[in-house]
C-alpha cells in the first residue's frame, strides 16, 4: 500500500494527513461512499467496516454496484465537513475490490451492517485492498475556509 501525503501543516491550506490519521478516521465512522466505472463513474453510499486495514461491505449481488466489482478497481470515500464553516476532513482510498467468500469474512459482529430493510438482500460482501490511502483537512478559521473554497 503507497501512502499519499504528508503530514504538514500549512496556515491557510489543507493539512495533508498521515497514513495513520486517515486509517483512524476510516475507523470512526460506519458510512461511506463507493465509486466504480460502468460507463462513467458512478458513487453510491454503503456501510462498511475497517477489516485488517482494508474496506468491508455488503451490498446485493444482483446490484449494479455488485455486478462491477467482481474483480475490479475502486475508490472509497469517508468525510466530516461543516457546512457553516467549511471545516472538515475526506479521506480516499483506491485500490482493487473483490468478492470476499465467507469462510474470510471476520466475525458477525464485526461484519458490516446492511441497509435497514435489505438485509437478505445484501449477501454479498466485497473487500477494497487498499493501493493508496490520502487524506486532508481543513481546520476552521484557514483563509480557504472563509472563502469558501474546497477544493
Amino acid at each position: 500500500m503507497r501512502f499519499s501525503g504528508t503530514a504538514e501543516s500549512r496556515p491557510g491550506q489543507f493539512q495533508e494527513l498521515t497514513e495513520e490519521e486517515c486509517l483512524g478516521l476510516l475507523r470512526s465512522r460506519r458510512l461511506g461512499r463507493v465509486a466504480y466505472d460502468d460507463a462513467g463513474p458512478v458513487v453510491l453510499p454503503v456501510n462498511y467496516v475497517i477489516d485488517s486495514g482494508t474496506v468491508l461491505f455488503c451490498t446485493s449481488p444482483y446490484s449494479s454496484l455488485g455486478q462491477h466489482l467482481r474483480a475490479s478497481q475502486a475508490a472509497f470515500e469517508v468525510d466530516e465537513i461543516d457546512d457553516e464553516t467549511h471545516a472538515g476532513w475526506s479521506v480516499l482510498v483506491r485500490g482493487p475490490a473483490k468478492y470476499v467468500e465467507l469462510t474470510d469474512l471476520p466475525v458477525a459482529a464485526a461484519r458490516p451492517t446492511p441497509w435497514r430493510g435489505c438485509e437478505g438482500a445484501q449477501s454479498l460482501h466485497v473487500r477494497i485492498t487498499p493501493r493508496l490511502i490520502s487524506g486532508r483537512r481543513l481546520e476552521r478559521g484557514s483563509a480557504a475556509s472563509r472563502s469558501g473554497e474546497l477544493t
